[in-house]
């Protein structure tokens, strides 16, 4: 559905009020959605993330014996824009381009760590692919703070901190990674695909790392606060100096960019603006109604709506965890889900869009992007997903290469279920691809017949008499 990530960037004036813990378990159940995600470590000068996936052993070996990590790619921006720097006019030289600067850098494979697959295994959907979940971490084995004190962010001037926020903008938009999509057969190269959502983990305070990740580098901020009047009077100065209003984004106000459902759309969470802008209050602490209320309403006053809430859960004191995995049933993991749908709600990814913006694809006659959307609902809400791609199995019907291969992604999909649905799913996949094997001659056309053969075979092994 997009060609490209969208980058949110999670920020809070001070720590202790959860942001990088929420940041993580955002990524984990957007890839157990079905999402890819990328998580980046920008804090720094206390790279929590990192220390946790670390200590909880989340990540797996490296390919490389000495992989790159953040500072290794901070390094290669900065000397990117410090090179095209003119120190006469304090600007930047002649014919400086951001986003051709960025092709300049290593791949991101370059820097990511996986998140092994025995800890994504536990959120699978019930139908379709988990997503990929990959970090750039910092790396605090390998001289971490002497290579930090030489990347001399500090004091850099705010136009070269600008600069280096478009190029990593520009850098990871335009990542691409290998996947394998259901449907694709084992002699079929992987296709070249974009992350969904690239999750920054921004340094507390004013300060230049903060500015370089909440400015052109962000498509939308995630606003953490908790709700004592130092953390709000912060956040409130904080949102001032990044040029947020501190209300509701209005109704007319332009939409940022072709993912935004706009300020009117209901189904998305009210937002500040005009960059997009979510905001919760973190960690709501139980008991004392009274003065809880009092305080929500002071946040709200100050700071314009009303925060989405993650609660303060005791384990939390005593252990960090993924909490939407490891205690999927417990009050905190569901509110992150809640704040998880409010993210994909940030740029039409949510069933709602999602629904129905394939209704509307499909009057329009753009069969393939309908089910495309479905598709991407389904691992989501199988509930609203699997009877949508029910009708749609009979309705589909492709001509040309693209088209077939939605048509047998729609049936991977579907005999991921069990029973009838299974055996008919995978002889319907098997009929996709001797359709398309028809269009095709020579090898290409036998390699087509010879993948339906095995769909039939696996159908009959699962009902045999048919």
């Amino acid at each position: 559905m997009f060609d490209h990530p969208y980058i949110f960037t999670f920020y809070s004036y001070k720590g202790g009020v959860g942001r990088s813990l929420a940041l993580l378990n955002m990524a984990y159940a957007l890839a157990g959605r079905g999402r890819h995600v990328l998580v980046v470590e920008m804090d720094i000068e206390a790279p929590g993330i990192s220390g946790f996936l670390q200590r909880q052993k989340e990540l797996a070996p490296p390919e490389a014996a000495h992989p790159k990590d953040i500072l290794s790619l901070l390094s290669l921006a900065f000397g990117e824009v410090r090179g095209s720097w003119d120190q006469d006019t304090l600007a930047m030289k002649p014919g400086w381009d951001a986003q051709a600067a960025a092709q300049n850098l290593p791949p991101v494979s370059a820097f990511i760590r996986s998140v092994a697959d025995d800890k994504l295994a536990p959120l699978r959907p019930r139908v379709g692919q988990l997503g990929r979940l990959d970090v750039i971490v910092a790396d605090l084995e390998r001289d971490y703070w002497c290579r930090l004190a030489e990347l001399a962010i500090q004091g850099t001037p705010q136009p070269q901190l600008i600069e280096v926020s478009k190029l990593l903008h520009f850098y990871f938009r335009a990542q691409r990674f290998p996947h394998r999509p259901f449907g694709l057969e084992p002699f079929e190269s992987p296709v070249q695909t974009p992350y969904d959502y690239v999750l920054v983990d921004s340094r507390t305070g004013i300060t230049e790392v903060g500015g370089l990740c909440v400015g052109p580098l962000a498509d939308r901020l995630v606003l953490f606060t908790s709700l004592n009047d130092q953390n709000v009077q912060g956040t409130l100065a904080f949102m001032k100096e990044a040029g947020i209003e501190p209300k509701p984004r209005p109704a007319d106000q332009e939409r940022w960019d072709d993912a935004d459902p706009g300020a009117a759309d209901e189904s998305a969470k009210p937002a500040l603006g005009p960059k997009p802008t979510l905001l919760v209050a973190s960690p709501v602490p139980s008991g004392e109604i009274r003065y809880k209320r009092y305080r929500f309403n002071e946040l709200r006053k100050s700071l314009g709506l009303s925060p989405a809430k993650l609660s303060y859960h005791p384990q939390m004191a005593l252990i960090e965890s993924i909490f939407v995995r490891d205690y999927a049933d417990e009050y905190l993991a569901m509110e992150y889900g809640a704040l998880a749908d409010a993210i994909m709600a940030q740029i039409q990814d949510d069933f709602q869009h999602l629904a129905r913006r394939s209704l509307t694809l499909w009057n329009e006659r753009r069969a393939p992007d309908a089910v495309g959307c479905v598709l991407r609902l389904t691992p989501h809400r199988p509930e609203v997903g699997i009877p949508l791609l029910s009708q749609l199995v009979a309705l589909f019907k492709p001509a040309t290469d693209p088209e077939f291969f939605v048509e047998r992604q729609l049936h991977a999909f579907m005999s991921g279920l069990q029973g009838d649905t299974k055996h008919e799913a995978l002889n319907n996949w098997g009929a996709a691809l001797s359709a398309q094997a028809k269009t095709k001659t020579g090898e290409a056309a036998d390699r087509l017949f010879e993948a339906a053969g095995q769909k039939y075979a696996e159908a009959l092994r699962i009902k045999p008499d048919t």
